[in-house]
């Protein structure tokens, strides 16, 4: 492979982890229309990275594309998510006790304790921290499809979850959960986990689903300051 090439495909994995991100953090938020113009000159890159990183990412129902309207941040159904969370997620727990390490248990306290100084940290540094705690988790049970499942759905559902955390506070609630939950690798108990995980995700559920009710135009507010 040429250097050009090379340097290209790079350049294109680059430009996907970057919008990738951009839309998790809510930059370009749930219902955003993308204008590749804008992309383009932002991320400084050519047209041709820039539809594939697109294509990619529309893979991951990250982005839908619309014909003759354009392509959009996916919107999404959270009772729908949330419903497959429930399924999916506890059965990670027999396979991650079977397989986590003391030095995983260690890391995952380490990030549990990071996420109790948000007021040091800051918001954004809190949600890519409570992200990587999941899905590294996750990521211990070696079941590829439901991890890329799961995956996929956490970054759907992250910029409605910082709204949800930041703005009505709910870190003690969350925090509990996951000291709870590296209890439960410490114990070595599956049940316990997927009792804390099933938790989890109620307590979230619940919560933002009040925050939509309540809080909607706030919300798109939110997202509107990041752009």
């Amino acid at each position: 492979m040429s250097s050009t090439s090379q340097d290209f495909e790079f350049e294109g994995e680059d430009l996907t982890s970057r919008l990738r991100m951009s839309i998790v953090e809510g930059i370009y938020p749930p219902g955003h229309r993308l204008v590749q113009e804008e992309l383009a000159d932002r991320f400084g890159v050519s047209r041709i990275p820039l539809r594939e990183a697109i294509r990619t990412l529309a893979g991951e129902g990250l982005l839908r594309s619309l014909p003759g309207r354009g392509t959009f941040v996916t919107a999404l159904d959270i009772e729908e998510i949330d419903d497959l969370r429930r399924l999916i997620e506890p059965s990670f727990a027999e396979h991650v006790t079977e397989r986590v390490s003391r030095r995983d248990i260690s890391r995952f306290a380490a990030m549990a304790e990071q996420m109790d100084k948000v007021a040091e940290t800051g918001a954004d540094s809190w949600s890519r921290t409570n992200l990587a705690f999941h899905l590294d988790m996750y990521r211990l049970s070696r079941l590829p499809l439901r991890y890329e499942t799961i995956s996929q759905m956490y970054h759907r559902l992250e910029p409605y979850s910082r709204f949800y955390v930041h703005r009505t506070c709910a870190y003690d609630r969350v925090q509990d959960e996951h000291k709870a939950m590296v209890q439960a690798l410490v114990d070595g108990n599956a049940e316990a986990l997927a009792e804390q995980i099933l938790a989890h995700i109620e307590g979230g559920q619940t919560g933002l689903h009040r925050a939509w009710e309540n809080s909607r135009d706030e919300m798109r507010s939110y997202w509107a300051e990041r752009t």
